[in-house]
């Protein structure tokens, strides 16, 4: 799995974040400290004694529809059982789109679109992934309304065995697992050239199942 490069010093981290390349988060073995937080980085797993793990999301831009299915197919590649991804981002941002790409990469079977009114869709595969609208489990004012039980969406016996993407997760379905990507979307301003929305991607592991240092 290549999203990430390690970086040894703030100095070296400014300049990953200057010429990036296809990496989707800079990681780090290092004591938290002002030089690491002023660049954004962050403990992977909160606890951790030190050194820590600390990671710092890279902003993709994806230039049309198709770059984010591309992106959902990379995320698709490092994927497992069980793993939880919470997509958040505005209406027309690209989660649905994304997830059509990790469905596609996975070899789902049926077409994956918006789970709105059914709140959760399985599709079956070679590995299963369970799609979630969690749009409905907010307030009427788009804010957190609580947070997600396993019980509440009554998946206990896919959720294992499969890969679950969640819409307008961020704050809802943490409980579900200690681990998860977070996929933050955003949708930018029109081209007037031809018209096409610009997007970017922040991806953020979070936890334990994405520890370098703790995996045997």
């Amino acid at each position: 799995m290549s999203w990430s490069r390690l970086v040894g010093s703030p100095d070296e981290a400014r300049a990953a974040l200057a010429d990036p390349g296809e990496e989707l988060y800079l990681w780090a073995l290092a004591a938290p400290s002002p030089a690491w937080t002023e660049l954004g980085f962050v403990g992977l797993v909160p606890g951790t004694p030190q050194p820590a793990e600390l990671v710092r999301p890279v902003e993709r831009y994806l230039a049309d529809v198709e770059a984010t299915r591309a992106l959902g197919a990379r995320l698709a590649a490092g994927l497992r059982a069980g793993d939880l991804v919470v997509l958040s981002g505005p209406l027309g941002a690209g989660k649905t789109a994304l997830t059509q790409g990790i469905g596609a990469a996975l070899g789902v079977r049926g077409p994956v679109t918006s789970p709105t009114f059914v709140l959760a869709r399985v599709h079956p595969g070679p590995l299963p992934l369970v799609h979630v609208d969690a749009y409905r489990l907010r307030g009427s004012d788009g804010q957190q309304a609580g947070r997600v039980h396993l019980d509440d969406l009554d998946l206990d016996d896919e959720l294992p065995h499969s890969v679950t993407v969640v819409e307008w997760g961020e704050g809802v379905v943490e409980d579900l697992s200690p681990s998860r990507l977070e996929v933050a979307l955003c949708r930018g301003r029109r081209t007037s050239r031809n018209g096409t929305d610009h997007r970017t991607a922040r991806v953020r592991p979070v936890g334990p199942r994405w520890s370098v240092v703790q995996r045997p």
